[in-house]
Parts: C-alpha cells; structure tokens; sequence
C-alpha cells in the first residue's frame, strides 16, 4: 500500500503548484507572432486567437494515451470536471435497464449524460440509446481524435438544447497522411479484465484540393466476475453502529431452495427434507438459507465492438469547399446477475396470485398439516428462479448499431455586399441513427406458474398429475413441483426469453456565416449568425410478454416514438471596446442570443461577458448564460405498471392532518367517516413513466477567472475560474405517494391529474376510492452547485535531461444543493460519494497531475489522481457509516521509439494496488456492487502494452 508521507508529498506538490494541468487549457496558449483564424468551442465566431471567455479544457490523444484509455469517457472519468455515469459503463450496469449496459457516457459537473452536449468537429451526434441524447463513446473511433475540447459552463445559444453542463467538442486528425496500424493489450494483475484494441488509419491527399481520412478499430472487453474480487465477492451492508456485516448474514432472504409462509412463519427445505430430525418443519434462517446475490453477479461486462470511420473535403474552388464524415458502429454487450427473486404475496399477475394452494398434491405432508391447523387455503411462497433452480441466472444482451453522415459545403468571401471582411459560411446536414436489439434470457412467465401450481391427479393413472386448467394443458402446461429440484421438463416451461428493440434518428440542418462587418479603434467587430432545424425522433418496442406483464418484473408499456421538431435562429458578437490603453490592454465584450420552438413550445437561450486583459501575461474573464434541455422521447413516452401501498390522505384519521387537506377532501366527495380496508390501501395501481406535457429543463450558469501566463516563466501558465450553476424546473420522478398528498395538501390542487378515484368491489356503489395513482416525471427538480476550477501546468526542455511536461488540475466543490420538489427540505449533495438515485454526489476536492519526460527515443509518464475524503451518501453521516478516506491511484507509461513512426510503449495502472472503499449495500451511486465503480478502481493493479507504427 502507498505510505502516508507518500500521499502527503503528493498532495504538497499539488497545492503547491509544482505538478500542475493535466491538459492544456485552450485559452492559456501563449501568444505567437501569428496564428490562423481559428473558431474555438463554445462559439461559432472566428476568431485570431484560441482565447475565448469560458474556460476550454483541450485533452489530446497523447494525454490519454499515458494513462492506457481508448475511450474518452474512460478519460472523462479521470478529470475532476466528471462524474461517473450512473447507469452506463462496463462496471455500472447490473440493474439500470439493459438499454444502458455497456454505454460509455460522460457526465460533466455531474449535471448527467443527457444534460453534457457532444460534438464531433462542432456537430452533433446520435445518442447511444433510442429514447434519449447521451452520447457512447463506444461510437465514436479512438484513433482519428486530434484532440478534444471541454467547455465547461451553458452553451445553448450557440449550440442549441442539452448543454447546460457545457459541451464536449471531439477534434479529428485533419492533416494525417499515410497509415497508422496500432494494437494494445491489457489485463488485471489477477488474469482477468482482459481488454485488446487495435486500429488502422489511413489518409493523405488527392486530387487538386481534396484530402481523406479512414479508420477502423476494434475493441474486445472480458468479463470481470464478482466472485474474483473481495469488494462484491459475498453480500455486504453496515449494521449500527460502525458494524461491516459481510456474509452469510448480509444475504437475500428469498432462498433458491424456496421459502414458504405459514401462519407467522417461514419454512424451507435443506437438502432433500422439510423437516429435521423432530419431525418439525425447518424454520427458513438468512444466515443458513439465504442467497448470496453478489456472487452471481458481473463486476464488468464482457463488449464487443467494431467502429468505422471517414471523412473526406474537396476544394471546389478557392472559395467554396464540400466537405462529409461518415461513422458507423457496432457492439454488443452480454450480461449475467442473480435469478428472478420471486414473491407471491401480491397481485403479480393480471389479479391472479401465483401462490400455492393447499390442495396441491406436492406439499409435504407435514407443511400439510400446518396449513389445515393455520387455516390456509394458499400458500405464500418466495423462491429465487436461478442457476440452482432452473439451470440458469438471468441475462441481458443488448445489440447497438450507431450510424452518422454529415454533407455540407462552406466557404469564403472577402466581403458581404461590400460590408466588412472574413466572411465565412456554411450549410450542413446530420444524419444519425442509433438501433438496439435487447435480449433476456431467464424470466419466469408468471401465467405458466400460476397454472403449474394448480394440479390435480390424471383418471386412471396414479401417481401422475395434471394441470388443472384445460386450457393450459393444450398450450403445453407442466405441473410445478415447488418442494423438489425443477427438472428440465419444468424450467423449459416456466423460462421465458423476452425482446424489445428500439430505434432514434436525428436531422440536423445548419446554415450559419460569421465575419467581421466593421472596425472599431479598438479592432475588428465580429459576429456569427444563422438557422437551424432539428429533428430527433425516438421509441423503445417491448415484446408482448413485457407489455402484458406475463414475466416476473412489472408490466412496461413500449415508449411511442415521440418526435421533436425543433426551429431555431441564432446571433453571436464579439465587440473589442477598447485595446492599447494604460492598464487596458483590450478588454472585450461578447454575447450570444438564440431562439428556438420545440414542439409548439418556445424558448430563448442567452449568454454575456467578456475579458480584460490589463497588462501582459494576466487576463479576466467572466461569463453568465442560461441554458436548456428539452425532454427527450424516453422522457415524454414510455409507461410501466406498478402496484402496491398507496395510503389515502382523504381516510378518517388522515384528512384533519391541515385545513387544506380537509377541504380537498371534502371537495372531491370523499365522507368524513371513511375507513377503507387494508387490502385495498395495499394494492393501488398505477403507471409509471413519461409525461407529455413536461417543458424545458432551465439552467443559468455563471463562471469568472483568471489566465497567468507570466513572459519571465515560459512555459508557465496558470488559470482559476468559479463557477456556479443553477438549475430548475429539472425532470424528475414524483413517487406516488408524494403526488396524492400534494393533490389534498396544496390550495392550487398540485399534480392532481396523477390519481383517480371511482368505485371498487370491496365498497360496492362507493364512488370516493382511491384506485389509481400514476408516477409520471414532473419539471420539480432544482439543483445549485458551487465551486473552483484550478488549472497548472509547466513544460520546459533541458540542455541535458530531456523534456519535461508538469501539470495538474483540480476541482474544489464548496456548494451541491437539490430541491427534490418545491416544498420539501433541501437536500445537501456536498461532500458525498453516492447523492440521488439517478447522480453520484458531490465530493470536494479532486485532482489529476502529471509528469512527462522525453528524451530522444525514450518517453515516461506518471500519473496521479486524487479523490478526496467522502460520505456514503445522503443519510450516511452518522456514526454508524464511516467516512470514506482519500484515495490516490498511480499510474506509470514508458515508450521507446524503434525508429521513426514506430512505438512500442507498456504501463501499469493503478500502480499501488489500491483497493476501492465498501459503501453500505444498496447506497445510492453503487449500482448493487457496495462501491462506486468509475470513482475508485475495482479492478486493482493492472497493465497494458501495445505498439504502433506509422508509414
């Protein structure tokens, strides 16, 4: 393990600012004589320079390669701007839906996926699922990146709805020429996680004016078992106070040996008997009798993916240029976790219950025996349909097709109708598809239990038996025998494979152009303008078992294919005020302005600021915009059944809880008197899922800072920015519970369309029922978060010693706040590893620093990133859950070149063996594995090797 003065010398050196960032900031690169017009991200302006007034964080291909990525969201993850990505990744996806397994997303300022727009060469790109717009970059090729720009901070008005966190921006290689082959392998020091990349790159010129580039890669990820790792080998949570439960005591109480409820107990079967030697039914223990879940499950999921890419540009004449990109992916992902955990104590299948009856001719004869002195007719039973039962766990495959072409030309004029100069325009079009093929294996069909469970003797053959149900019998129906091994006979009966399969397509027409129309003393005005029109398109089909809820799991409805047509204008101007003054070298204003219509809604987007640059070498900078997103078509469609306690706040010992409730009450009809039965209460049904009537989500960010590029330091370079953004009206679900209460709690009647009420079998002719109450997504969420960006970097050479590249970057947080609904107490995200159910938490301080060398044909390069000290997550604060401590990982590359265009280079990551924390089971951000993949390395030491060769 890594020592403490160790730690320590780190995080001096990182304070310090002896290490400092990671990669460059684009708006830190030192002046020179003269530099191409250049549009930098976060505006469509061309300008002389690479310095803009939001911070641009530029990551290049050579950065990531030192820490052995081949996947910028693998990279996203090691930047202190990111935030794993609950529900993707390799290591996140044992229960956040099959769309998501394997997608490699990034969430800047962990504001989500969706909310993080990406680029490729300033266009958009189809997002990695069907019903909404986060990107995988599992589509997009590793190879052909140049570089990849991250603005952090809103840009709706230049780009349009989605970047309210701010945009990742991907640069291709554009002046590549020959080819590039090149192959990497890695695995962990424990043989596994075994992962091989290799590429080929082709690209150079042709004809008078054209040039080309190709690339084609493979990717191949193995599985990671959860048994082969200490942190999610057995079952885990905390007892109280400051206790690790771990074990067999931590295990599911729904055994695969069965568990069935007679009167006020629960018995079960070991080996081949019901009984001990008593003659007494054995009592079910979760200690003895329980399952171990974490066991059966992937730590990471074994992928499979092959991307394509191209794109070319001819120059038609000196002033008009027709340019085009074409990528296509494909991948493939397969997953396994535990079995079904099956519970017949509801209504689980269309009003039928799967329970056993009494008369069912399998039931031992001494559980017989308790049931007729209990009185029971049926039988509640629970029992875990896995490996052990029917031959095998649950799985999940999911088949991902993504596909975009850009077309459009651009050009140049010297000026517009003789107004001003450097006029540039452009017209292009985005096309992009995204197709999943979804897969399960091991479901249990609830209506083949049912009717399994229901036997009776077959006349004149005894001792063999029949299902009950005619009906059932001519469709191949199996008598079940809960009590004994499931032969092959009835796992083959009750197994059902289920499908769904979606698909999305975005239209993306651009017309923009951008110049200068005039001079001021201080330099030229500059300004971009244009349309655009945007059409995202999406749905999600489920196979008819799924919709009519005939599988263990509730009923889901398929997500329609909702379509979002979206028109916009947009303006932006740069205005130099004043330039060559005393302690003004040029100060600069800029603003931007875009309107848009989305499906008969509209919005403006904005953004304001500028810089100042007082004397050489020092430059502030601020900036304030407000930003969008618009639902998605997984946000505005797609429902799922749910049932199950929903307590009537209009019941007599309810209702006088205030005086606005009383009077709701009343107002609906509902007597003062009213007493509903349990069973009623216990089984209110209800949908889950979109909402069309949601609007855009708002976000207002501010940022102001500082850029030092002192001329007596070359080299050096330092910037701080704040930031502080704020989010409202954010997309979220209201529980059931929370919605029926708001209705009889609010005088305004608050999300009373959720419930209705009418009559029911148990109260004939009462019409005041509270029978159903739907979860729909609601715009009710806030969200503020506060802190500083610091960014450091130093390179200089050495007459003797080689080169050197010292950078770091950090994130300090020092505010998180989310208002779940108006109303409601705050919730403080500041300082957890794990936060809400759908976002990791807020911890804060961060960091990456990094050390380069070069030496003729040797290179080095050490890596460390920090994550500071952390809660669980919200309501672990508590004695009883430990602080999560600090967590440093080391990672080292060496490279030498053979000759010219030839590497071959190996590293560890990791270096120390570091192991990742224990979270309480079932905390949020954990995704069922007790720690929180992506934030701390599961996979322990590891090592990569590779070459690559360049002709």
């Amino acid at each position: 393990m890594f020592k403490r003065n160790k730690l320590s010398a780190a995080a001096a050196l990182l304070v310090t600012g002896m290490l400092p960032a990671l990669p460059a900031m684009a708006q830190t690169t030192d002046k020179v004589e003269k530099i191409e017009s250049v549009v930098v991200t976060g505006s469509r302006i061309v300008r002389p320079n690479l310095e803009g007034t939001t911070p641009v964080l530029a990551v290049t291909t050579e950065t990531m390669a030192n820490i052995g990525v081949t996947n910028f969201a693998d990279m996203a993850t090691q930047l202190p701007q990111f935030t794993p990505s609950f529900g993707s990744s390799r290591t996140q996806s044992t229960f956040s839906g099959v769309e998501s397994s394997g997608l490699q997303q990034a969430n800047l300022r962990n504001l989500g996926a969706g909310r993080t727009l990406v680029l490729v060469n300033g266009r958009r790109f189809p997002g990695g699922t069907t019903t909404g717009t986060g990107v995988d970059f599992n589509s997009i090729p590793f190879a052909n990146i140049e570089r990849v720009e991250v603005m952090t901070g809103g840009a709706s008005a230049v780009y349009g709805a989605d970047a309210v966190a701010g945009v990742i921006n991907i640069i291709t290689k554009k002046n590549f020429e020959g080819v590039e082959v090149g192959v990497q392998y890695g695995e962990a020091s424990k043989g596994d996680n075994k992962g091989t990349q290799a590429h080929v790159m082709m690209g150079g010129k042709f004809g008078d004016g054209g040039r080309a580039l190709l690339t084609l890669e493979f990717h191949k990820d193995g599985r990671v078992s959860c048994k082969d790792r200490e942190i999610c080998e057995d079952d885990i949570f905390w007892g109280s106070p400051d206790s690790l439960i771990k074990g067999p005591a931590a295990r599911s109480g729904v055994g695969a040996n069965g568990r069935f409820f007679i009167g006020t107990g629960s018995f079960t079967r070991r080996g081949n008997s019901f009984t001990d030697a008593n003659g007494n039914l054995i009592p079910f223990s979760t200690a003895t009798d329980g399952y171990n879940r974490n066991a059966q499950r992937d730590l990471a999921i074994p992928t499979k993916r092959v991307v394509a890419a191209g794109e070319a540009e001819y120059k038609i004449n000196k002033n008009v240029t027709a340019f085009g990109e074409v990528n296509f992916s494909t991948s493939s992902v397969d997953s396994s976790f535990e079995g079904h955990p099956f519970q017949a104590n509801a209504n689980t299948f269309g009003g039928l219950q799967p329970s056993i009856p009494a008369t069912n001719p399998f039931v031992p004869p001494a559980m017989k025996a308790a049931l007729d002195a209990a009185g029971q007719t049926e039988m509640n039973w629970w029992q875990r349909f896995s490996n052990e039962t029917l031959g095998g766990n649950r799985g999940a495959s999911s088949d991902r097709d993504v596909a975009r072409t850009v077309f459009g030309v651009k050009g140049e004029l010297d000026s517009l109708m003789g107004l001003g100069q450097d006029w540039r325009w452009e017209a292009s079009h985005v096309f992009g598809r995204t197709t999943v093929n979804l897969g399960t294996e091991g479901s249990v069909g609830l209506g083949q239990l049912y009717h399994g469970l229901r036997v009776e003797p077959v006349p004149g053959a005894p001792g063999t038996y029949r299902c009950i149900d005619a009906a059932a019998r001519g469709n191949g129906c199996v008598p079940i025998n809960p009590f004994a091994p499931y032969t092959k006979a009835m796992a083959d009966y009750l197994t059902v494979d289920t499908s769904s399969r979606g698909k999305s397509t975005l239209n993306d027409t651009i017309v923009s152009l951008s110049g200068s129309p005039f001079k001021l003393p201080a330099g030229d005005v500059r300004t971009a303008f244009g349309a655009e029109s945007r059409t995202l398109k999406g749905g999600l089909d489920h196979d008819t078992q799924i919709n009519l809820g005939n599988v263990t799991g509730n009923q889901i409805g398929d997500t329609d294919y909702v379509k979002i047509k979206t028109r916009e204008v947009f303006v932006e101007m740069l205005v130099p005020v004043l330039a060559d003054k005393p302690f003004i070298n040029s100060l600069n204003l800029e603003g931007a302005y875009r309107h848009s219509s989305s499906n008969s809604k509209s919005y403006n987007t904005w953004k304001f600021g500028g810089d100042w640059e007082p004397t050489d070498g020092l430059r502030l900078r601020a900036m304030k915009a407000r930003a969008v997103r618009t639902p998605v078509p997984g946000e505005l469609s797609g429902i799922g059944q749910t049932f199950g306690v929903v307590n009537d706040p209009c019941t007599e010992s309810r209702r006088n809880a205030n005086p606005t409730r009383a009077a709701n009450c009343a107002a609906d009809g509902v007597p003062t008197n009213y007493v509903p039965a349990q069973s009623i209460e216990q089984s209110v049904e209800g949908f889950s899922g979109g909402n069309a009537n949601l609007n855009p989500e708002i976000g207002t960010t501010m940022t102001y800072g500082l850029v030092f590029t002192p001329k007596a330091l070359k080299g050096f370079s330092l910037a701080i920015d704040r930031f502080d953004i704020k989010v409202k009206d954010m997309i979220t679900t209201v529980s059931r519970q929370t919605a029926v209460n708001l209705c009889y709690d609010t005088p305004n009647r608050l999300l009373c369309g959720s419930k209705t009420r009418g009559t029911h079998p148990l109260l004939p002719g009462a019409n005041y029922v509270l029978r159903s109450v739907n979860e729909e997504l609601q715009n009710v969420a806030s969200l503020d978060i506060q802190g500083v960006d610091l960014d450091v970097r130093y390179g200089f050479k050495t007459a003797n010693w080689g080169d050197f590249d010292l950078s770091a970057i950090a994130t300090f947080y020092d505010k998180a706040t989310q208002l779940p609904l108006a109303g409601e107490p705050e919730v403080d995200l500041l300082g957890q590893a794990g936060g809400s159910t759908s976002d990791q938490g807020f911890i804060k301080m961060t960091a990456n620093a990094n050390v380069g060398w070069k030496k003729g044909p040797f290179k080095a390069n050490w890596n460390m990133r920090h994550i500071g000290r952390a809660d669980m997550a919200v309501g672990t604060t508590a004695d009883g859950f430990p602080k999560i401590g600090a967590h440093t990982y080391h990672n080292v590359r060496v490279g030498y070149n053979l000759r010219k265009g030839v590497e071959l280079f190996a590293g560890i990551t990791n270096l120390f063996d570091k192991k990742p924390p224990i979270f309480a089971s079932g905390t949020s951000g954990t995704q069922a594995l007790d720690t929180i993949p992506g934030y701390y390395d599961v996979f322990g030491r590891s090592f990569f090797l590779g070459a690559t060769a360049k002709f």
